[in-house]
């Protein structure tokens, strides 16, 4: 068994979300790791306020994304980099759509 102390950490720097259409590539975003990672905390805190609107509703659904975990399982070498998030394949529209952790 490795000892953990000699063990690179791996920290993101960035998320990239990619989307085809028709084969076509059609959105290449990346966005800083810092300010998805500030959004999803701050995204946690808007669904555990008492008042609910249909935004805050579709928040709440961040709260089961645990990003200590993720960041946590590749200091631990479990997951290396780039790390594929969410891949979503609509074949009836003919649209793919991947999120990576880079």
């Amino acid at each position: 068994m490795e000892n953990k102390q000699n063990m690179k950490t791996v920290k993101p720097k960035k998320i990239r979300i990619e989307v085809t259409e028709k084969g076509v590539l059609t959105a290449n975003v990346c966005v800083p790791y810092f300010v998805v990672k500030m959004g999803i905390k701050f995204g946690q805190m808007s669904g555990n306020s008492k008042k609910k609107e249909s935004a805050e509703d579709e928040l709440e659904r961040l709260k089961d994304i645990d990003m200590d975990a993720i960041l946590e399982a590749l200091g631990e070498g479990e997951l290396d980099l780039p790390c594929l998030l969410v891949e979503v394949d609509e074949s009836d529209k003919n649209r793919h759509v991947k999120i990576t952790l880079e």
